[in-house]
């Protein structure tokens, strides 16, 4: 009923990317778990906490990721 659709292969990502988003990847959960562990310490500000640590540094994470999956487009 529905076939995959076909990614030329200048449109998929070379091996530095892919580590690029491996570790993108395993950064936003490391922050998402640091964010949830360090606002239940307070579980009256839990929100406030977790939304001052997590936006900011998942916003940072994500950039650079982008960044540096630009700076690796051409490179195998």
């Amino acid at each position: 009923m529905f076939e995959p659709r076909r990614i030329a292969s200048e449109e998929r990502l070379n091996p530095r990317q892919r580590w690029v988003v491996v570790a993108m990847n395993l950064l936003l959960l490391a922050e998402l778990t640091l964010g949830m562990y360090w606002g239940q310490q307070d579980p009256d500000n839990l929100s406030a906490i977790f939304l001052r640590t997590f936006i900011p540094s998942a916003a940072m994470t994500i950039v650079a990721a982008r960044l540096m999956l630009r700076r690796f487009k051409n490179g195998s």
